[in-house]
């Protein structure tokens, strides 16, 4: 390690592609680079990210909802939890990057364990967006202690790093929050990398069966209204004889629980001859498994009009689906989104009447024009071309905290 700056990112949940991404980026700038992480053992692909990490230290223990079963749980987990928070304490690194699973947790990492340290908090999906109000909130279940957990670092935090508009964080008051005095912030996308971008496939399965293909990849909420409406889309294509791939990682539950989490979301479609359900890929196997079809797909909770999450918000799906080199169908209520795809001439709009109708359109898309424009909006779209902005913010937050 010698006397390189060490970059801590702490991970409520397990790590992100994007935050490997990021930490790729501070090894090439010559940082060292640790991940603490709160799951399991079984969550994390140590071969995948310890090649971004320079240390991975995993807390072996995940929070559950407490009953009588999570006793022997406790009794089993319990000494990996206290480890990981003594290594934490004791890390000393140059500057901490949180990533929102729980704000509760980034609250008391923050508060009793690193506070002293310069603290980047990125809160990947902001919480005050899916809500109108606190009520609202609190009646979907959200904690109390969540919601002003997300105030507090919004607050307490060096600096906010969040993926979505550049102007996102002006919705976030007048919501759950009636005021806030925000940190200094910084609007960093989830853009590709060198690592991940592979040649466009000219193999595409369409040409084998003269039928199109169309991929979603992500995560799926098995709540009743957002199952509805993502299962809606999905018949919307079945019904067209448009052949549905669909890529999806379980990690907020047991891994013993999750075949049975996909097979009871796609119960109502999964005998459908044109949907496939595939086996989850680590994230570069992914890319390269994905480019054998034509489109992809970004979906968006359209029926939800207080979550401004969809209009103002983006996600890793972007890099992925562009370094496989893949044109992106995406919802019109998805606005930030789409002055994104726009801007680069890669996405095609759709709402939930045209989608009923999108075959047509898309056999008459001139596909080689947004082959060329995948290729051009890469070398923008890209994580060493922006990470210089977010070096000399962090180098600018970490002298004003250790002035004070």
């Amino acid at each position: 390690m010698d006397n390189k700056k060490k970059i801590l990112f702490y991970s409520a949940t397990a790590p992100t592609v994007m935050l490997s991404k990021i930490a790729k980026v501070f090894q090439e700038y010559g940082y060292y680079t640790i991940l603490y992480t709160m799951c399991e053992n079984d969550k994390i692909d140590y071969d995948f990210y310890n090649k971004t990490f320079d240390k991975i230290v995993s807390s072996n223990f995940q929070f559950f909802r407490p009953s009588i079963k999570s006793v022997p749980y406790l009794m089993l987990r319990g000494p990996y939890f206290l480890r990981f928070l003594l290594y934490m304490k004791f890390s000393k690194p140059y500057a901490v990057i949180g990533v929102c699973g729980n704000n509760w947790q980034l609250r008391i990492v923050h508060k009793y364990l690193l506070k002293k340290i310069p603290f980047i908090y990125f809160p990947y999906d902001i919480l005050s967006h899916f809500y109108k109000s606190k009520e609202e909130a609190l009646k979907a279940g959200v904690k109390d202690f969540e919601i002003e957990s997300e105030k507090y670092c919004f607050e307490n935090s060096d600096l906010i790093m969040h993926k979505g508009a550049p102007y996102e964080l002006k919705y976030v008051e007048g919501r759950i929050f009636d005021k806030i005095n925000f940190s200094p912030d910084i609007n960093f996308q989830p853009y590709c990398s060198d690592d991940y971008k592979i040649p466009l496939n000219k193999n595409k399965l369409s040409k084998k069966d003269n039928e199109l293909h169309i991929v979603y990849t992500g995560f799926l909420a098995n709540n009743p209204e957002s199952k509805k409406i993502f299962l809606d889309y999905f018949e919307s294509l079945l019904k067209q004889k448009i052949h549905l791939h669909i890529y999806t990682l379980v990690s907020h539950i047991p891994k013993e629980d999750e075949k049975k989490y996909i097979d009871d979301f796609f119960s109502s479609i999964i005998n459908e001859k044109y949907l496939h359900i595939h086996e989850a890929l680590d994230a570069k196997n992914l890319i390269t498994e994905i480019s054998k079809y034509d489109f992809s797909i970004w979906l968006s909770y359209e029926t939800n009009l207080n979550n401004v999450e969809q209009v103002y918000g983006s996600g890793n799906k972007i890099s992925t689906y562009l370094e496989a080199g893949l044109p992106i169908l995406y919802n019109e209520k998805s606005v930030y989104l789409g002055k994104l795809l726009d801007k680069y001439g890669i996405g095609i709009r759709f709402t939930s009447k045209n989608l009923k109708t999108i075959k047509k359109r898309l056999k008459k898309l001139d596909y080689i024009k947004f082959e060329n424009n995948i290729l051009k909006s890469r070398d923008k779209f890209d994580m060493n071309y922006n990470f210089p902005r977010l070096e000399k913010m962090i180098k600018k937050v970490v002298e004003i905290k250790n002035k004070k």
